[in-house]
C-alpha cells in the first residue's frame, strides 16, 4: 500500500542527507498561492541538489519533494538500463536491449516495483511508452489507468487513482522516467504538468552529476595507486641499477688493478706488444668502470640517496681538476682546451665533487662529438634576482643539436640516434647526471646554443652559497 504525505520520513532522517525543507501538500484546485508554492520547492530541491550526492540519494531527494509539494503517494525513478549506460564490450558488440531499471522509489508498493523492474522496452506500460516515446503521460482517473490493463490494474489494486509519467532527460538524450501516482482522480493543470515536467529535467541532472562525481572520484583513486605503483616501480629499478653497477664496478677495478701489476712487469718481464695489450685493456676497463659511476650516479639520484658534502671551494680548483681528467681524451682527437673567465678568485659554498662530475660530463660530452677546434669553459658571474649566480659555459665545435631535441638531449639514455654503434655513444646518461646534480646543489644545465654543424653551447649555472632546505649528509 501506498503511504500518506504526512507519514513520510524527513529527507535528513531518513537518509542522512542535507535537510530539505519540504512544503505541506496542496490540492490541484489552488490558484496562484500553489504556483508561488511550487517555485519554492523548486528553489528548495536546486539548492540541496548541489550537494555530494550520489544517484539513489538525488532521486530520492526528487521523489521526496514531488510527494510533498503535489500530494501524490509514492515516486519511482527508473532507467533505460545502467545510468550513465556502460559502453559496449568490444567494437564489434552488438548495443544491448535497453530495459526499466529501478533507480529508487518511494511508498511503491513490492509487486508494483517487481512489475516495472527489468522490462523491456517495448512492454505495455506508461513507464515504458514515455521510454520509448519521450512524450509524458498524465492519467488523471481509473478510466486512464485502465489503458494499461494489467500495470493499470496492480495500480488501482494498491490504491492509485492517477498517475503522471515523465521523461527524464539529461544533454539532450533520454534517459529514464520519473513517475508519480496519487489516491485520488486529479486535475493536472498547464503549471502542475510543466511542474512534474521541470521535476524530471532535474532529477536527471542530479544524477548526471552523482555518476560524474563518482567516476572522478573513482579515477583519481585510480590515480594514486598507478602514482604509487610507477614510485614502487621507479625505486625498484633504482635499487636493481644501483646493485647491478656496484656488482660490475667491482671486479672491473680488479681487472685494471691485475692489468697494471702485470705491465709493471711484478710478473716478470713482458714483450712490447704484450704492454700494448695490457695498455688497451686498462683503458677499456677505465672506460667501461667509468660507464658504470655513471650509473651508480644516475640510480644513486634516482633513488634520493645522494649525499652532499658541503665546503668551501675555489672554483679555480674544481675547473683544473675536471680539465685534467678530460685533457687525455681531446688531446688524443687532436682538440685544444681553453679557458677563460675572471680575473678575481670565485668561491663556492657547494660540494665540490658534485661540481666537478658536472663540469667533466659536459667537457666529455664536448669532446666526444667533437673532431677538430677548439673546446672553450668559460666562467662569469651574474647577480639574478638579488642572488649572486657562477655560469660556467662549455662551448665545441662539434656536430650541434637540432632545435627539436634540446630537451630531450637530457633525458637518461636518450640519443639522436639510438641505433648508432660508435663507440663514444656511452650510456647516454652524462647530461642527465649532469643535471640532475644540478639541481640537487641548486643549480641547472641548459643549452645554451646548439645548431647541426654549428657546435653547442652547454651552461651550468650555480649559487655562490648553496643553502638546502632539506637536511645534508655529510658524506666526508
Amino acid at each position: 500500500m501506498h503511504s500518506s504525505p504526512d507519514e513520510l520520513p524527513s529527507v535528513a532522517s531518513a537518509t542522512g542527507l542535507p535537510a530539505l525543507t519540504l512544503a505541506p501538500p496542496l490540492p490541484s484546485s489552488v490558484g496562484i498561492s500553489g504556483a508561488s508554492h511550487r517555485l519554492r520547492a523548486l528553489s528548495a530541491l536546486s539548492g540541496s541538489l548541489t550537494d555530494a550526492l550520489d544517484p539513489e540519494e538525488a532521486a530520492h531527494l526528487v521523489e521526496m519533494q514531488a510527494l510533498s509539494a503535489l500530494g501524490a503517494t509514492s515516486a519511482v525513478v527508473v532507467t533505460l538500463g545502467p545510468f550513465p549506460p556502460h559502453p559496449p564490450a568490444g567494437p564489434t558488440s552488438a548495443p544491448a536491449t535497453p530495459v526499466l531499471q529501478v533507480i529508487h522509489a518511494i511508498g511503491l508498493a513490492a509487486e508494483l516495483r517487481a512489475l516495472i523492474d527489468q522490462l523491456p522496452l517495448e512492454a505495455p506500460v506508461p513507464l515504458a511508452e514515455v521510454a520509448r516515446e519521450g512524450a509524458p503521460l498524465f492519467l488523471a482517473a481509473e478510466p486512464d489507468l485502465l489503458h494499461y490493463p494489467a500495470w493499470g490494474a496492480a495500480m488501482i489494486s494498491a490504491g492509485a487513482r492517477a498517475a503522471a509519467i515523465v521523461p527524464v532527460w539529461a544533454n539532450g538524450e533520454l534517459r529514464g522516467v520519473l513517475g508519480l501516482a496519487w489516491a485520488d482522480p486529479r486535475v493536472f493543470d498547464e503549471d502542475e504538468r510543466a511542474f512534474v515536467l521541470t521535476l524530471g529535467v532535474m532529477c536527471a541532472q542530479a544524477i548526471m552529476r552523482a555518476h560524474l562525481r563518482a567516476a572522478e572520484k573513482t579515477a583519481n583513486a585510480a590515480a594514486l595507486v598507478a602514482q604509487k605503483v610507477a614510485e614502487l616501480a621507479n625505486k625498484a629499478k633504482a635499487d636493481f641499477v644501483a646493485m647491478i653497477s656496484h656488482e660490475l664496478r667491482t671486479p672491473m677495478n680488479a681487472v685494471i688493478g691485475y692489468a697494471q701489476l702485470i705491465a709493471d712487469e711484478m710478473c716478470g718481464p713482458v714483450t712490447p706488444l704484450q704492454r700494448d695489450h695490457l695498455g688497451r685493456v686498462s683503458a677499456s676497463g677505465k672506460h667501461l668502470l667509468g660507464l658504470v659511476e655513471q650509473l651508480l650516479s644516475h640510480a644513486r639520484i634516482e633513488a634520493g640517496e645522494e649525499a652532499l658534502a658541503l665546503t668551501d671551494v675555489a672554483l679555480s680548483d674544481v675547473v683544473e681538476q675536471s680539465l685534467m681528467l678530460v685533457r687525455p681524451l681531446a688531446e688524443k682527437k687532436g682538440l685544444n682546451l681553453r679557458v677563460s673567465g675572471p680575473w678575481e678568485p670565485v668561491r663556492l659554498h657547494t660540494d665540490a665533487l658534485k661540481v666537478r662530475q658536472i663540469l667533466v660530463n659536459l667537457l666529455a660530452n664536448a669532446v666526444k662529438f667533437s673532431d677538430d677546434g677548439d673546446i672553450t669553459l668559460a666562467v662569469r658571474t651574474e647577480l639574478l634576482d638579488g642572488e649572486m649566480r657562477v655560469l660556467v659555459s662549455v662551448s665545441d665545435c662539434g656536430t650541434g643539436i637540432a632545435t627539436e631535441y634540446h630537451d630531450r638531449v637530457f633525458e637518461p639514455f636518450w640519443r639522436v640516434s639510438p641505433t648508432s654503434s660508435q663507440e663514444q655513444q656511452g650510456t647516454g646518461l652524462g647530461l642527465a647526471v649532469a643535471r640532475q646534480l644540478a639541481r640537487l646543489l641548486g643549480g641547472e644545465v641548459v643549452i645554451s646554443t646548439s645548431e647541426p654543424g654549428s657546435g653547442s653551447t652547454f651552461v651550468l649555472s650555480l649559487p655562490e652559497g648553496f643553502r638546502p632546505s632539506r637536511s645534508i649528509v655529510d658524506a666526508a
